[in-house]
C-alpha cells in the first residue's frame, strides 16, 4: 500500500493544538478529526541523530551506533571528534529494507543519508551543504530531473554556512525576521521537490522531514507557547510571532498537498523525533565535576558570564579538559552525558557516587535540577554502547547541559529558550486506521514495524519496537495481520551494506570536511556543541 511519512522535526502538540485552535492550520484541524493520535515517546536522549536513526531502523543507539552528532575517540595523542554520518549507522533502515524487498522509496531531508547508499528510488539528505547536495543524493541523475522544477535551488535546499553561523543564541533582534523567512523559503523548496517526485516518480514509501519546525522553536518557542507568550507583546515580538506562525501555515499547506497527492487509499503517518518545551536554567556540569575534584582543566579556563553555548572552535572547549587526568567529564551539551575515566575496579563506586551527587544538585529555588541519571547499559545496551556516555542526565526543564566553566553550577537563563522534550507527536490516517482514536502513547521504535506492515512486508525480528496494533481496527487486522520474520536479517544486511559501500560514490575528503564544518556551526548555534 502507498505509504507516506511526514516528519516534523521537534513538533509538539503544545504548539500544534494552539495553532489549530487559532484557525491557522485548518488542514491539520480536519486531519485531527479523522486521524488516530498518540504521544510519541522519543529515544532515551531526545536528539535528532539518535531519534531519527532509531525511527528508521527500529533499533536503539546501542545497536545502530548513532547516539549523538559527534562520536569522540580518546587516544594517547588527544581526544578527537568524528561527525556521525550514514557510515556510522550499523543497522538497516526501513528505506533499505523496503528497497531490498522490491518496494520503491523516496526519502528527503532525513538525517544520516550521506554519503548515499543505493536504494530502489530517491534520496536527498538533510544537514548537507548546497555545494555538496548533488553528490550526496541518489541516484546520480536525480538532480537532472529535479532541475525541471522552476523553484529548484540547491542553495536554499542545503545548509548555508553564512546563514547558520549567525547562531540562534547570538542573533540580533534585527536578524530574526530574515532568518525565519529563509527557513520558510527553504522548507517550501523541499515541499516542491516532494511534490514533483510524488507526481512524476511516485514511490510505495515516501518520506520527508521538515526541520524548520525544530529550528523555529529553538529560536522563538517562548513566543509560540501560549503559556509563555507575553500578553502585551511589543511590535517586534508581534511581528516575529506572526512570521513564526506563518511557517506553520506552510506546513499545513504541505500536509494538504501530501494528502491530495497520496490519495484516499494511502496511509499517511505524521511523526516527530521529539517534542519541545522551554529551558529556564543552565547546568554547568563540568564546573560541578571540577569542584568535586573529578575534572581537571588545562590551565586557567575562562568562566562563562554571557550564557554562551558556543565557542569559535568546538575543539577549544574539548581541549580545555585534561582528559587523561580527569575521572569524569562532559564533552558536548547534546549528549547530556558524563564520560568516566577510572580504573575498572573503581568504576561502579565512582558512577554510583556521581549519581547520588547529581541528584542532589539544587537550583536557586531549592528544587532538584537533575531528575534522572541513567547508566549506559540501561539505556544503550548493544555492541555500540561504548560510544554512549557512562551516565545520561535528564534535567527538570529538559535542557541541555553546558560543558563550559562558570562561576556557579546552576544559572537561571535571562530568557527562556526552546529545548527538546521526550514527548513527540504521532498522527495516522488511511485504510484500517482507527479514525479519531486517542492511542495514548507509542514509542518511536514502533514506527519501523508500522511502516513495514503498511508496505506489506514482514516485520524484521531484530526490531526492538513492537507493532502498535491499537492504530488499526481489529476487523482490519484480522484480514491483514502483522507478520514477523522468522529469521534474522543481519547476515543479509551485512552483505547488502558491503555491496552498497562498493557501489556508493567515493568519499570526498574536502567535501566531508566542509559539511562537517557546517554541521558544527549549526550545532553550536543551537547549543548542542561548545
Amino acid at each position: 500500500m502507498k505509504t507516506v511519512l511526514l516528519g516534523l522535526d521537534g513538533a509538539t502538540f503544545t504548539i500544534l493544538d494552539d495553532l489549530v485552535a487559532r484557525g491557522l492550520m485548518p488542514h491539520l484541524a480536519t486531519f485531527y478529526v479523522r486521524a488516530a493520535r498518540a504521544v510519541l515517546t522519543s529515544t532515551t536522549l531526545p536528539l535528532t541523530p539518535q531519534a531519527w536513526t532509531s525511527l528508521a531502523t527500529g533499533r536503539t543507539a546501542g545497536h545502530h551506533g548513532v547516539s549523538d552528532w559527534v562520536r569522540y575517540e580518546h587516544t594517547p595523542g588527544g581526544t578527537f571528534g568524528h561527525i556521525n554520518d550514514s557510515r556510522d549507522n550499523h543497522c538497516e533502515t526501513i528505506w533499505q529494507y523496503a528497497s531490498r524487498h522490491g518496494r520503491r522509496v523516496t526519502v528527503l531531508n532525513y538525517f544520516g543519508l550521506a554519503p548515499p547508499e543505493p536504494i530502489n528510488g530517491h534520496s536527498m539528505p538533510g544537514f548537507t551543504s548546497g555545494r555538496h547536495l548533488r553528490r550526496s543524493s541518489y541516484p546520480p541523475d536525480l538532480f537532472a530531473k529535479l532541475e525541471a522544477i522552476e523553484a529548484f535551488d540547491v542553495k536554499i535546499l542545503g545548509l548555508d554556512l553564512e546563514i547558520e553561523r549567525r547562531g540562534l543564541q547570538e542573533m540580533r533582534p534585527d536578524e530574526w525576521s530574515e532568518w525565519i523567512e529563509h527557513h520558510i523559503r527553504r522548507d517550501r523548496a523541499w515541499a516542491a521537490v516532494l511534490d514533483y517526485l510524488m507526481v512524476h516518480e511516485p514511490s510505495d514509501l515516501t518520506a520527508i522531514v521538515l526541520d524548520g519546525v525544530d529550528k523555529l522553536q529553538h529560536l522563538a518557542y517562548r513566543y509560540l507557547d501560549p503559556a509563555l507568550a507575553p500578553a502585551e507583546p511589543t511590535a517586534w515580538v508581534a511581528e516575529v510571532t506572526r512570521l513564526a506562525r506563518s511557517y506553520f501555515t506552510l506546513v499545513d499547506e504541505l500536509l494538504a498537498r501530501v494528502l491530495d497527492r497520496a490519495g484516499s487509499q494511502a496511509r499517511v503517518f505524521v511523526v516527530s523525533d521529539h517534542g519541545f518545551c522551554a529551558s529556564h536554567e543552565i547546568l554547568y556540569v563540568n564546573k560541578w565535576l571540577a569542584d568535586r575534584g573529578l575534572l581537571t582543566w588545562r590551565g586557567s579556563v575562562a568562566e562563562d558570564d554571557e550564557q554562551a553555548c558556543a565557542s569559535q572552535r568546538p575543539a577549544d572547549d574539548t581541549n580545555a579538559i585534561d582528559v587523561q587526568r580527569s575521572q569524569a567529564f562532559a564533552l558536548t551539551p547534546s549528549c547530556n552525558g558524563i564520560f568516566l575515566n577510572v580504573p575498572s575496579g573503581e568504576y561502579e563506586r565512582v558512577r554510583d557516587e556521581l549519581t547520588r551527587g547529581l541528584h542532589a544538585i539544587l537550583g536557586g529555588d531549592g528544587g532538584q535540577v537533575v531528575t534522572a541519571v541513567r547508566k549506559r547499559e540501561e539505556s544503550f545496551p548493544g555492541p555500540f554502547m561504548k560510544h554512549c556516555p557512562d551516565l545520561t542526565l535528564t534535567l527538570r526543564d529538559h535542557g541541555f547541559i553546558s560543558v563550559l566553566n562558570s562561576r556557579e553550577v546552576v544559572v537561571p537563563r535571562s530568557a527562556a529558550t526552546g529545548t527538546h522534550h521526550p514527548n513527540g507527536i504521532f498522527l495516522a490516517t488511511g485504510p484500517g486506521v482507527r479514525s479519531g482514536a486517542d492511542l495514548g502513547r507509542l514509542s518511536i521504535l514502533d514506527i519501523a514495524p508500522l511502516l513495514a506492515h503498511s508496505l506489506g512486508l514482514e516485520i524484521p525480528r531484530d526490531y526492538e519496537g513492537v507493532f502498535p496494533d491499537a492504530v488499526y481496527e481489529r476487523s482490519y487486522l484480522a484480514n491483514d495481520p502483522p507478520r514477523v520474520a522468522l529469521a534474522s536479517d543481519q547476515e543479509v544486511v551485512a552483505a547488502q551494506r558491503a555491496r552498497s559501500s562498493a557501489m556508493s560514490p567515493q568519499s570526498d575528503g574536502e567535501a566531508d570536511a566542509e559539511d562537517a564544518a557546517i554541521i558544527l556551526q549549526r550545532l553550536k548555534s543551537l547549543g548542542y556543541m561548545e
